[in-house]
């Protein structure tokens, strides 16, 4: 892992500037795109799969309301039948009567019973089962159960019990594969009203069909399943998937479904796919209504913000890796112009300009690199033109050569001369001038020795006795610890020079030249001092 991260890192290193540019500038762009946009989506999901809960939750409201005005509608008919005086009489007739009387009565009550069926479009049936024994129903058959029925089990149990009110009972077996029947009954112990004698059972038994149709309008999704539930959880109707109907239900969920009253929540049910639970409470008969479907069902509504997202997504990379590319080429464009500008250079072509049209960072560093490029052109003409003035300085110095040493000579000639002829101030003269001709066009150092500096004033001096005879007076007061100082070349000759020419030339009589030097605190101050005042007489005499 280290030497990947390491290798990544030289090869990130190594690249070129627009390709870093590159791959830096489009995840900055497209990761927090993508972030917002998966971010968007998943909220809106979630809102989208609320509100469809919510819808279906309403809409089993409404089934519910519908089921409740239904069970109230068999209630109704149930007092209806009960109350009714025909029925009332016939069950309270002789059960030995003549079977042609009872066959009348069979009809009376038939046409009775099918006239309370004729006002609604109801997928039941009824069954009147009297204490003498008489069995009047709607059906095609009637059952056993009902034929020979015990007042002790069951049913029957709960409508005695009940002593004349309304009781409810649902059936956990099914007579059919395909027909699922009876899911659930109404009842009530029939009794004589001036007498309250009981006359036998009233049974109305409601197929499955009669209640689906109940909720088939409902706001159903696609791969859901509907589910009518009573009390204690045992599957009334459901709808598409019938199979389970009469049984107990057993899912994960049933406990929630049976303690709430109405709501929605989403079921992890492990590796299976999430489901969403809807379920409402009845408030007349305690049945629930409870719709279960997958999640994936309802995140299909959402499949035109996911779309819309991808493509938001794909558009925003589109342009984001445009606008990188743009300005990686704006940016490394003048900047691999300015590298073949440098490369021109590096092989000496300094005939080269950068031509920028913006004053960004790039444009700056294009007119630093003119201004460079410029003054590079500048000092190599300045170094040119040193080097060709410094070669016609050699070849002057070289024919200038011959000038020095002819005055040497001439002046060693008239040195000797002057001594053969026994003419010593005229020697010495020669031979300080010869000195002070050595000195000035010595090459060496600018700064050189007070003492030499100093030698070279004597010499100028002793020229100048020569010129002035007895008109001049020098004297030179020096110590030796200021002898060893250094000083300008040819810095004290000047001033003396002005001295003599501007202050001792003019003058009538003898003129008086005074050099001193001494340190600060040293012992020349009063021999300097007695000096001066001598000079100063000597000059005031003459």
């Amino acid at each position: 892992m280290a030497d990947f991260m390491r290798k990544l890192k030289n090869t990130m290193l190594g690249a070129s500037l627009q390709t870093k540019l590159l791959l830096f500038f489009l995840p900055l762009a497209i990761i927090p795109l993508s972030v917002l946009g998966t971010f968007s989506y998943h909220k809106s999901a979630q809102v989208v799969q609320q509100q469809v809960c919510q819808t279906i939750l309403e809409s089993l409201s409404q089934v519910n309301y519908s089921l409740d005005y239904f069970v109230k509608d068999i209630e109704q008919l149930t007092m209806y039948i009960y109350s009714n005086r025909d029925i009332q009489d016939v069950l309270a007739k002789d059960p030995n009567r003549p079977l042609a009387e009872k066959h009348q009565d069979k009809q009376k009550i038939g046409d009775i019973l099918e006239a309370f069926l004729g006002f609604k479009n109801w997928d039941i049936s009824i069954y009147l089962l009297g204490e003498n024994g008489d069995r009047y129903f709607t059906g095609d058959l009637l059952p056993g159960p009902y034929d020979d029925y015990n007042p002790n089990w069951g049913h029957f149990r709960k409508m005695r019990l009940a002593g004349g009110n309304v009781v409810w009972d649902t059936h956990y077996t099914m007579k059919k594969t395909d027909d699922f029947g009876v899911v659930l009954s109404s009842g009530r112990l029939l009794k004589r009203i001036d007498t309250n004698e009981p006359l036998g059972y009233l049974v109305v038994d409601i197929m499955e069909s009669a209640l689906a149709d109940k909720y088939k309008k409902a706001h159903l999704q696609p791969g859901g399943q509907m589910l009518l539930l009573d009390r204690n959880g045992y599957i009334i109707s459901s709808t598409p998937s019938k199979h389970k109907v009469g049984t107990k239900l057993d899912e994960p969920f049933v406990d929630q479904v049976l303690a709430g009253s109405k709501g929605f929540f989403e079921l992890d049910s492990g590796g299976a796919s999430p489901v969403m639970v809807v379920y409402d409470t009845s408030e007349v008969t305690g049945f629930k209504l409870v719709n279960v479907l997958p999640v994936e069902a309802l995140t299909k509504q959402s499949s035109s913000i996911r779309s819309l997202t991808l493509l938001v997504i794909g558009l925003g990379a589109a342009v984001s890796c445009l606008l990188a590319y743009v300005l990686s080429v704006s940016i490394t464009g003048p900047l691999r112009k300015l590298k073949l500008l440098m490369r021109t250079v590096e092989t000496g072509n300094l005939d080269v300009s950068f031509a920028s049209k913006y004053r960004d960072e790039v444009g700056q560093l294009g007119r630093s690199f003119n201004a460079m490029v410029h003054r590079i052109k500048q000092l190599i003409d300045e170094v040119y033109n040193k080097q060709l003035m410094l070669q016609e300085a050699e070849i002057k110095a070289i024919h200038a050569q011959f000038h020095p040493h002819f005055l040497y000579n001439a002046l060693d000639s008239i040195n000797w001369l002057a001594r053969i002829h026994k003419l010593d101030h005229i020697s010495r003269t020669v031979v300080s001038l010869g000195e002070l001709l050595r000195f000035s066009i010595r090459k060496g150092e600018p700064l050189i020795p007070v003492r030499e500096d100093i030698g070279q004033i004597r010499n100028f001096l002793t020229i100048q006795l020569l010129r002035y005879g007895d008109k001049l007076e020098a004297h030179i007061e020096m110590e030796e610890k200021i002898e060893e100082l250094y000083t300008l070349k040819l810095m004290l000759q000047p001033i003396v020079e002005n001295a003599i020419t501007h202050g001792l030339e003019m003058k009538k009589g003898k003129g008086c030249l005074y050099i001193a030097a001494s340190l600060p605190g040293s012992g020349c101050g009063s021999k300097c001092a007695t000096t001066a005042s001598a000079c100063r007489s000597t000059s005031s005499n003459g």
